[in-house]
């Protein structure tokens, strides 16, 4: 028996076996190693899950999900869309991106994103499963997107409610870039010198300087302000800030700044300026009209002081009328001073002055207040060599005007003390007293002037606090503070006044408040006074005031008139 055979070199068969084995390995490998639901689909749209991830998304097994079962998983509202998109794909057979929301295992709908492409033999003939596709959660990416949008939507309507202007200074280039309302505006031929050009003249330089430094790398602070000349019949004023963005290198690349319209506001502010001048003016005018006739009414009461045989009830009556005009002489001496102060037409004449000496001055001058109240006070000096460098006339005006005003809130029978502290820094001067005390509320606004007190029945002395107003003031121009503390209403009120303290000091310098006034029984040689006043009433009681003294008086009322 004969055998006949034939054999056949499958070496490359077996080769290309072995290739497309491990080709289809690797793509199973591909397919598992993936997050992304992979499938396939067959000519009419019906698709095989292709990897375990449907099960682990879904919570369904994979044959459940074969054919159109997958469509039980999409959103109710995305279904019927979803499925005519995919049929138009299959019918043109042309790939396709969808994206639609499907329900995860947990009952969640997540936003996925399906990518499908149909896969041709060499002869360009679909495959049986002729469909490739992915199915990929990406609602990561549109919750990010999400944020982005809504944020710049914020900062879109914040930049509109806030009229705010962002600019973008490149410093290779000299070019500005705007954008305003969140959109973008470019410019060819604003250049930075154009854009320069158009800040005033006044601010130009300042805002270059303040650019170049930032530049530089340098970092200004605080705002910048500038007015824009767009229209030549109203300047526009604005305000900004800017930071200097810096390459991957580290080099200067651009500036960032964004600006704010502030022309309303500058316009209020020089509305307010102007007002507060005016004011000022006006508080300063009453104040002088104020005092002219005071003048001849206390020279009147001066004169009927000086009557020896007048009636012990006229003479009672004189004295009330002495306290009021004194009292009102008072306010309108501190309108004039506020209104001097806040015009800067104050000079101080410093000099070194001893504390103690100030203190027991002041308490001499309101003596004779407290004492017609019955009210009780007690001075404590403990450092008599502390001094301090200030105006005498000035400080005593501040300390008068602290005691007068703890003696008018103290009731009678009251108690108010005097004491003074120092340490290397300060000298401080604290005044205390009994009195009716302040509410919290009240409290921070003791210095404001014509701030107004709680008025009530029992209190009469309430008012405009114009005092306290100009202590604070004289005080800061000493280079000193001011507080005030009170636990309450009815509890009393503490004033603390601290000086810098002066080391350096001559001594034999330091003026003695107790020393400038001249002594009482020196006696003075009769003089003959011309008095010159276009206010008749006052110039004719000094007149008779003058002559009461042993002087001898004429009167004229103008410049014209011969003497």
């Amino acid at each position: 028996m004969r055998v006949y055979g034939v054999t056949f070199d499958i070496s490359m068969q077996r080769a290309d076996e072995e290739r497309l084995s491990l080709s289809e390995r690797r793509y199973r490998a591909l397919v598992e190693s993936t997050s992304a639901l992979v499938w396939s689909a067959d000519a009419n749209g019906k698709i095989r899950p292709s990897n375990s991830e449907w099960e682990r998304f879904t919570g369904t097994p994979r044959e459940k999900l074969s054919g159109w079962g997958w469509l039980e998983f999409t959103y109710p509202d995305d279904r019927e869309r979803i499925y005519a998109a995919w049929l138009d794909a299959i019918r043109e057979g042309v790939g396709i991106t969808l994206t639609f929301r499907m329900r995860q295992r947990d009952q969640d709908y997540r936003i996925v994103q399906a990518h499908a492409a149909p896969l041709y033999d060499e002869q360009g003939q679909l495959q049986e499963w002729e469909w490739f596709g992915t199915t990929t959660d990406v609602t990561p990416q549109y919750e990010a997107q999400a944020a982005i949008e809504a944020r710049s939507l914020r900062l879109t309507v914040a930049m509109q409610a806030a009229k705010i202007h962002i600019l973008s200074i490149e410093l290779k280039s000299r070019t500005l870039l705007f954008e305003t309302d969140g959109e973008p505006q470019v410019s060819e031929t604003l250049t930075y010198d154009a854009a320069l050009a158009r800040v005033h003249p006044d601010d130009s330089a300042t805002l270059d300087r303040y650019l170049r430094h930032l530049a530089a790398g340098e970092e200004p602070s605080g705002l910048f302000e500038f007015r824009v000349q767009n229209n030549p019949h109203r300047e526009q004023w604005m305000q900004g800030s800017a930071l200097l963005q810096r390459d991957a290198n580290g080099e200067p690349l651009r500036i960032i700044g964004c600006l704010i319209d502030i022309t309303d506001r500058k316009l209020m502010e020089l509305m307010l300026r102007e007002a507060g001048r005016r004011k000022d003016e006006f508080l300063a005018m009453l104040a002088h009209e104020l005092r002219n006739p005071l003048a001849p009414l206390r020279i009147v009461i001066a004169l009927l002081q000086k009557d020896d045989d007048m009636h012990t009830h006229r003479r009672e009556l004189v004295s009330l009328m002495s306290r009021q005009v004194e009292h009102m002489t008072r306010i309108v001496d501190d309108l004039l001073e506020v209104s001097r102060i806040t015009q800067g037409r104050i000079a101080l004449q410093l000099e070194p002055i001893l504390v103690g000496t100030a203190v027991y001055h002041a308490v001499e001058a309101i003596a004779g207040m407290m004492e017609s109240r019955a009210q009780h006070i007690a001075v404590d000096v403990t450092d008599t060599t502390a001094w301090v460098c200030g105006d005498v006339t000035r400080l005593s005006q501040i300390l008068v005007n602290v005691l007068n005003n703890a003696s008018k809130y103290t009731p009678e029978m009251g108690r108010i003390t005097v004491s003074t502290n120092a340490n290397d820094e300060h000298v401080a001067i604290v005044i205390a007293d009994t009195g009716t005390g302040i509410s919290a509320d009240l409290l921070p606004k003791v210095f404001e002037l014509f701030s107004q007190s709680e008025s009530t029945l029992d209190r009469s002395n309430g008012g405009l606090v114009i005092g306290l107003s100009l202590v604070k003031k004289l005080i800061e121009m000493h280079k000193g503070t001011i507080t005030v503390q009170s636990p309450g209403p009815g509890l009393g009120m503490t004033v603390t006044v601290r000086l810098p303290r002066l080391h350096h000091h001559e001594r034999y310098s330091a003026l003695a408040l107790s020393d400038t006034d001249a002594p009482a029984h020196e006696k003075h040689q009769a003089l003959r006074i011309l008095v010159v006043y276009d206010n008749r009433d006052a110039a004719d009681s000094l007149a008779m005031l003058c002559e009461s003294e042993g002087h001898v008086a004429q009167v004229i009322y103008s410049s014209s008139e011969s003497f």
